[in-house]
Order: C-alpha cells, then sequence, then structure tokens
C-alpha cells in the first residue's frame, strides 16, 4: 500500500465528515432555539389549562422536517427530546432524556411527511397544489398526533368522553393555526433568492416600506381607539389581498405574518380564552387565503411572463418568416424576368422568323402545298400567342416598360377581360410612387384575380381601386358576379397565392362574397421603402 497517496483521501474524507457533523450540530441548535421560543410564546395563549389555541412549535417543526433532507431527520429527532427533557425540567426540576418516547407516533410523522415529500405535488408555496398540499399535510399530522397518539399525553388520561373529545379538537386546530402561520414564512425565507439587481432590490424595499406603514397605521389605530380592535381584526385580510395581487406570495405571506403576528401579541396581552378563539379563526383565515392567493397569482405572473417570452419569440420568428417570404418573392420575379427575356431572345426570335420564313413560302408554293403552308403558319401563329402570353405571365413588360398605372389602364388585362365581354374600371388614388416591389405585388394580385374573374365568375364588369397613404396602400378588387362557374381546374389557388403574396410584404388579405367577389389587400409601406 502506497501510505502517501492514501493520506490526502483520508484528509478529504475526515474534512468532509467533520463539516457534516457541524451541520447537524448547527441545525439541532437552531431548531432547539427556535422551538424554545416558541414553546414561550404560546404559554401565553391558552384556552384551557396546559394548551395553547396557536402552538407555533407545531409549525417550526413541520417546516423543519420539509426543508431538511431526510439524513438530518435524526438530528431533529434528537433535539426534539431534548427539548422535551428541557421543558420537563422547568416544569419538574427534574431531567429525563427518554430518546425512545413517543417512538411511534414520530415514526408515523416522519412516514406521513416523507410519503408527501416524494409525492406528485409535494408542499411548497410556489404552487397553488403545493398550498393544498402543505395544507392537507399540517391536518393529516395534527390529527394523528391528536387522535391516535392522544394517549401519550398525560393530560388526556384524567379526561373522558366529551371533554376528552373538546380537548383533542381544541389542540387540533391550535396545532393547525400554529403551523399554517409559522411554516410557509420559514419555507419563504428559506427560499428566497432574489437576484441583487436594482428591480429586485427595489421590489424588496418597496416591500418592506409598505409593510412598515400599514403596520404602523394598525399599531396607531389601535392604541388610539382600543375599542376600534374588533374592526381591525376583521379588516386585516384587506391589506393581506392587496398585497398578495402587488407582491405575489413574497408580499402575501410576509403579510399575513407580520398581521397574525400583532393579532397573537393582542391575544398574549389581553389573555382572554374567548377572544383567543376567535383570532385563532382570523389567524387561520388570514393564513390560508394569504398562501392560496398569493400562489396563484404568482402563478399567474409567472403565466404571464412565459407567454410574453413565447409571444416575443413568436414575433421574431414571423418577421423572419416574413423576411424569408419577401426574399422568395423577391428571386422568384427574379427568375421569372430572366426565363421571360430568354423566351423572348431565343424562342420568340426563332418563331418569329419561322412566321416569316412560312409567309414567304405561301407565296412562292403552288396550289398543292398551299394548304399544308398554311396550317404551318396557323400553327406558327398559335405557338407564338402562347409563348407570348407564357412571357406575359412570367414578366409582364409592360410593367417595365409603362409603369403600374398605364399597364393596369391601357395593358394586357384590360385586352383580356375586353375579349371576355366584362366591362374594366380603374381607379388610382397615390400619395407618392410606389416601390418597385409593391408595383410588382399589385400587379400580380391583380393579374390572378382578372384569370379568377374570366374563369369562375358570371361577371360582367369587374372595378379595381388603388390608393395609398404615407403608411399603406390599399387595394381594392370587386366584380359583380352572383354565381361561380365550376371547372376541372376550380383548387382555390389563385387566392392561396394572391394572398401569400399580401403576407409576404406583411400585409392583409380579405375575401368578401356578398352580392358578388370582393378583395382587399393592405400592404404597409416601411419607411425605407
Amino acid at each position: 500500500m502506497n501510505l502517501p497517496s492514501a493520506l490526502p483521501a483520508f484528509n478529504f474524507s475526515a474534512i468532509a465528515g467533520i463539516k457534516e457533523i457541524t451541520k447537524h450540530l448547527l441545525l439541532g441548535g437552531i431548531y432547539f432555539v427556535a422551538c424554545i421560543a416558541a414553546f414561550w410564546v404560546g404559554a401565553n395563549l391558552e384556552t384551557v389549562p396546559e394548551s395553547s389555541a396557536i402552538f407555533i412549535p407545531a409549525g417550526i417543526k413541520i417546516a423543519f422536517y420539509l426543508l431538511s433532507p431526510t439524513r438530518y431527520w435524526v438530528t431533529l429527532w434528537v433535539s426534539s427530546r431534548a427539548l422535551a427533557a428541557h421543558l420537563g425540567y422547568l416544569g419538574s426540576g427534574v431531567w429525563e432524556f427518554n430518546l425512545l418516547h413517543g417512538f411511534w407516533q414520530e415514526l408515523c410523522f416522519y412516514a406521513l411527511v416523507y410519503v408527501f415529500k416524494h409525492s406528485r405535488w409535494p408542499p411548497s408555496i410556489n404552487n397553488s397544489l403545493g398550498i393544498l398540499s402543505l395544507i392537507l399535510l399540517c391536518v393529516a399530522s395534527t390529527s394523528i398526533k391528536w387522535f391516535l397518539f392522544s394517549s401519550a399525553f398525560e393530560f388526556t388520561n384524567i379526561q373522558v368522553a366529551k371533554e376528552l373529545l373538546q380537548y383533542q379538537l381544541n389542540m387540533c386546530l391550535g396545532d393547525i393555526t400554529g403551523s399554517l402561520l409559522i411554516a410557509p414564512f420559514i419555507m419563504l425565507i428559506h427560499s428566497l433568492n432574489l437576484p441583487l439587481t436594482r428591480p429586485a432590490l427595489l421590489k424588496v424595499t418597496n416591500l418592506a416600506l409598505t409593510l412598515a406603514i400599514v403596520i404602523f397605521v394598525l399599531i396607531f389605530a389601535y392604541l388610539l381607539r382600543p375599542d376600534t380592535y374588533p374592526l381591525l381584526r376583521l379588516a386585516s385580510l384587506l391589506p393581506i389581498i392587496w398585497f398578495s395581487y402587488r407582491f405575489g406570495i413574497l408580499g402575501a405571506i410576509t403579510s399575513a405574518t407580520l398581521i397574525n403576528a400583532l393579532i397573537i401579541v393582542e391575544a398574549s396581552i389581553t389573555h382572554e380564552p374567548s377572544n383567543t378563539y376567535i383570532s385563532q379563526l382570523f389567524i387561520l383565515a388570514n393564513a390560508i387565503t394569504s398562501m392560496v392567493l398569493g400562489a396563484a397569482i404568482t402563478e399567474l405572473k409567472r403565466k404571464n411572463v412565459e407567454l410574453k417570452k413565447i409571444n416575443r419569440a413568436l414575433t421574431k420568428q414571423l418577421d423572419q418568416n416574413s423576411r424569408l417570404a419577401a426574399k422568395m418573392v423577391t428571386v422568384q420575379e427574379n427568375e421569372r424576368k430572366h426565363l421571360s427575356q430568354e423566351l423572348h431572345d431565343e424562342l420568340g426570335q426563332n418563331l418569329t422568323a419561322l412566321k416569316t420564313d412560312l409567309a414567304i413560302l405561301s407565296h412562292i408554293s403552288n396550289e398543292k402545298t398551299q394548304t399544308f403552308v398554311t396550317t404551318l403558319k396557323n400553327n406558327a401563329n398559335a405557338m407564338y400567342d402562347s409563348v407570348y402570353q407564357l412571357m406575359h405571365y412570367l414578366r409582364p413588360r409592360e410593367l417595365d416598360e409603362l409603369g403600374l398605372k398605364k399597364a393596369m389602364i391601357q395593358g394586357r388585362l384590360k385586352s383580356l377581360l375586353y375579349q371576355a365581354n366584362i366591362s374594366y374600371e380603374v381607379s388610382f388614388t397615390l400619395e407618392q410612387a410606389l416601390s418597385k416591389e409593391h408595383e410588382i405585388a399589385v400587379y400580380r394580385i391583380c393579374q390572378e384575380a382578372v384569370t379568377n374573374c374570366i374563369k369562375h365568375s358570371n361577371a360582367n364588369s369587374l372595378s379595381i381601386t388603388i390608393k395609398s397613404s404615407e403608411h399603406f396602400i390599399e387595394l381594392e378588387i370587386s366584380d359583380n358576379g352572383d354565381s361561380v362557374k365550376l371547372t376541372d381546374n376550380t383548387g382555390h389557388y389563385g387566392l392561396a397565392f394572391m394572398q401569400e403574396r399580401a403576407i409576404a410584404l406583411g400585409g392583409s388579405f380579405e375575401v368578401i362574397n356578398n352580392g358578388g367577389f370582393t378583395i382587399k389587400v393592405k400592404l404597409p409601406i416601411k419607411a425605407d421603402d
């Protein structure tokens, strides 16, 4: 064995062990001191002898076991038995440390806490289900303590029947009140992880100042008019609701704890059982309302933050998609322009030469070949017309040569509608010149609308209105068709094409079919257009 190499590992294990023991001792000491202070407060809140209407140690116990890892539970158990021995010594002068006293009761409590901590909805103050789980744990642990193991408490042995049940209910309610009073506050302190940023510090400062003002007003009103205490206690829920709305779970639990602390102080001063009973009910109402309302508002704010984040992401994605769509339309138009030019330069010129040759041939041919030449001329003319229509569809040259207004008024759209016996009217109201991108989009949408009108509508008139303002271009295309002609090629692709054109430029597209067919397009004009 290499002894020098083993020493560092041994030193590391020893240091880790010392740190772990220190943590156990520190946790046990804090738990012991907290319970001593809680017992001292509870001693002044008795409604009947040997009972407490607000048993704060129960809340400390619940909080420590929920927040501590399972390996520290033995330390808490030893600390609780030391606490019992200390209280016994204060009462009788005899120190009796019995580690196994109440063993089965504590074992049931451990099992219950363990099941809740590892359930689907563990007790917490971060969400509504966690709050409900915490309330249920407090009720269940207290009920098991006072109804299954009540014989472990000496005071219950001298009571029977109705007196025993009343005592059990009183003690059970006192434990629940103490648990819901202090456990959420300890859990809140443990979970605080505020970043040292200006907004976070400002939020805490605003909470502290507002709480100080509210507490001061309540104390001042009580000192000035003690007889108004029942009214003040009744209205104690109002500031808790406001703090819950304004600061979420942080403001809800903090305000409820401080206001309930004032109620406890008053109850300990007056020391009247009936007043303490009523205070108990108000403390329960304040604690439960603050937790449920605070958790719900905190969840709502958290969801709002998530929704805003998702909305920003979707807006960013939408902008990217709009830019991509606009880029695709631009690329598409450039490709169409290139193809149209190629057809004009190559196929168009060859067809023109072919038509010229056929015209010459018709003059020099004899009667036997004249019919054949005439057929060739007709086929060439048809091919030329088809190529011309294709070139116009790919890239209307009139748009480049005449501009949008003249192309719409005098161009091919008018001639197509004239051939279909459809009257045509165009209205322009432009405050500024349109960009090339918008001119192409407007023309393409009108081109597709005219095609749809000719193919699928029984209209005899069509009107186009184009208006522009400082920020928008408005296009409205209307016909008076009262029905739709069914064709084998009806698939609404034309409408989809027009809508894609509008969306690509960040615009809107609307179709109205009521006493005619109307298309409304609204395109935004950007500052750099």
